[in-house]
């Protein structure tokens, strides 16, 4: 029974954390080869004020308490660095090209990494680069909301696609209907591949 209980208790690690005399002694326990929350030594459960700044921001605006806690979690993985003033810029410049709060939100939430590119050069580049290829301002918000993750390629030396490694993003505007109408076409492919090797898209990019 003794040895049970030891083998038992021996997956616990328990850290006493001494405060000031006027505070509570703060006991975290983290399982074996867990490492303690890093964000915070005085309190593991309280975030560094450079997210919280960017939760509050986000709660702000509308947007979820899931979604955000989402966010905060990627940051605090590292799989997503931005700021409050970051995150804001993005925010605005999507806003300004037609997207609903709602929208970024789901977009945030598909794209990790949308809530820490640089708006000028990253999202704008995007967006001029789709204009460009003759999409209408109007029909940018539904084709972005669409591919959430085309902000995450960057504009090619030669201005005809969109690259991230070897994957490449195409827009075109094709005829849609004998009645003269025109539809967006977003193809994916891979960069030295011809497209019935590796193709994504349902029909091959145009000639640009």
């Amino acid at each position: 029974m003794a040895h049970s209980l030891s083998r038992r208790r021996a997956g616990i690690i328990v850290r006493v954390t001494p405060q000031s005399t006027d505070s509570k002694t703060v006991i975290t326990k983290n399982t074996t080869g867990e490492l303690p929350l890093p964000w915070s030594e005085k309190d593991p459960y309280k975030l560094p004020l450079s997210i919280e700044k960017v939760q509050r921001m986000l709660l702000s605006l509308g947007w979820e308490k899931p979604w955000v806690e989402q966010i905060v979690d990627r940051i605090m993985k590292g799989m997503l660095r931005t700021t409050e003033e970051r995150a804001q810029g993005v925010i605005n410049y999507l806003t300004s090209v037609g997207l609903k709060q709602d929208e970024i939100c789901n977009m945030a939430s598909i794209s990790v990494v949308l809530l820490g590119l640089n708006p000028e050069t990253r999202l704008k580049t995007v967006v001029d680069y789709i204009k460009g290829r003759g999409v209408p301002e109007s029909g940018v918000p539904d084709l972005v909301l669409k591919h959430p993750r085309i902000f995450e390629y960057k504009l090619t030396p030669d201005g005809k696609a969109l690259a991230k490694g070897r994957a490449r993003i195409q827009v075109d505007v094709v005829p849609a209907g004998l009645d003269g109408s025109m539809a967006c076409a977003v193809n994916y492919f891979r960069e030295g591949a011809s497209f019935l090797e590796a193709p994504v898209s349902p029909v091959g990019p145009m000639q640009a």
